[in-house]
């Protein structure tokens, strides 16, 4: 029997724990290059924005389905000289056409939140993460609740081949997502609890010294019903102009490619309830390069959140409809749009996904 090097036997022990966890492409070397897992999953105090964000959807136990957007964002708050914090909580119904929100926020100091540590509390929202019991994501507010366990069934999906993409002011971030997390827990609206038996959550996780102000995107994430993945990202400038875009894919059997040309056209517009503009939506999406073609429609229109300490912005569950390589291809989205409303800073708090 060869004896092998204790360091090398725990090496590739790592290895098979990842392969039997998460199917992928990547070698276990790879996936150490691009990120120091679990540290990677908490937060960096080195950079100064930085967000954990969650979307998803889930199917309750009387057959009902719900979209969920929970977000925990962490920008550096130059007149307070340290981290301020602030967590969105959406819940979309489609039975009903009804979008509920709610946002908590901190002013430094934030204490109980260490640098690589991977538990985040602010206030009664919460984001966990542990090798032995994945992501549990917890919220409570007024009139929303949301407490989810979230179960990796795929390896982590890293943006701009080596973890990293450029904004839209020309810095970098760093970023990757869980695409495809299994969902169980609850979800309560109005006091009334939903037991999700099935679901699916799509995980963003960024940071860096981007900058905020101004900010203007669109931002897909489409999950295919074969298990496949993709993420588009447009920047535009303040003429509407596409300045630059990015796109990940990683197909059903853990092919991954990448990408920046994509076209984007919305077939209406929305005018918002409670605001003063309008959003594009029903989409058609082209991507050349893996010869694909969706259609990504809204659930419903009222799917915006407004009068937050971000800038207003429209985050809604879709369905999706289309090709790739010739062929049909169904499953969810959330589409998040940023920019179509006046972009007031509220001070310093300016968080966006």
């Amino acid at each position: 029997m060869k004896i092998i090097h204790k360091e090398l036997k725990k090496s590739l022990m790592k290895c098979a724990v990842l392969i039997a966890l998460f199917f992928t492409v990547y070698s276990c070397d790879e996936l150490q290059q691009l990120f120091d897992f679990p540290f990677d999953h908490g937060p960096h105090f080195n950079t100064l924005n930085e967000w954990w964000y969650f979307t998803g959807d889930v199917l309750t136990v009387e057959k009902k389905t719900l979209g969920f957007e929970f977000t925990i964002f962490k920008r550096w708050v130059d007149s307070l000289d340290d981290f301020a914090y602030l967590g969105h909580l959406a819940v979309s119904d489609p039975d009903t056409s009804e979008h509920f929100f709610a946002e908590v926020s901190t002013s430094p100091p934030v204490t109980g939140i260490e640098e690589g540590k991977t538990i985040i509390e602010i206030n009664n929202f919460s984001y966990t993460f542990s090798e032995a019991e994945g992501i549990i994501i917890q919220a409570e507010a007024e009139n929303l609740s949301v407490k989810l366990s979230l179960s990796p069934t795929r390896a982590v999906l890293a943006h701009g081949q080596d973890g990293v993409i450029v904004m839209g002011d020309g810095i970098d971030s760093y970023y990757y997502s869980f695409t495809n997390l299994m969902t169980d827990g609850s979800i309560s609206v109005n006091g009334v609890e939903y037991v999700v038996s099935s679901g699916r959550t799509w995980m963003d996780h960024q940071w860096g010294d981007y900058t905020l102000s101004g900010m203007i995107w669109d931002w897909f994430s489409l999950r295919f019903e074969d298990g496949g993945a993709l993420m588009l990202f447009q920047f535009r400038d303040d003429f509407d102009n596409v300045v630059r875009s990015n796109w990940t894919y990683r197909s059903g059997a853990g092919l991954i490619e990448y990408g920046v040309a994509f076209s984007l056209q919305a077939a209406r517009t929305y005018e918002t309830e409670h605001g003063k503009c309008s959003y594009p939506i029903d989409w058609i999406i082209k991507v050349p390069n893996i010869d694909a073609e969706f259609t990504v429609s809204p659930l419903f229109d009222e799917q915006y959140l407004y009068d937050v300490k971000t800038p207003s912005y429209w985050e809604g569950l879709c369905s999706v409809e289309g090709t790739i390589d010739g062929k049909l291809v169904t499953g969810s989205a959330y589409v998040e749009l940023t920019g179509y409303e006046d972009m007031e800073t509220n001070g310093d708090a300016i968080y966006m996904n």
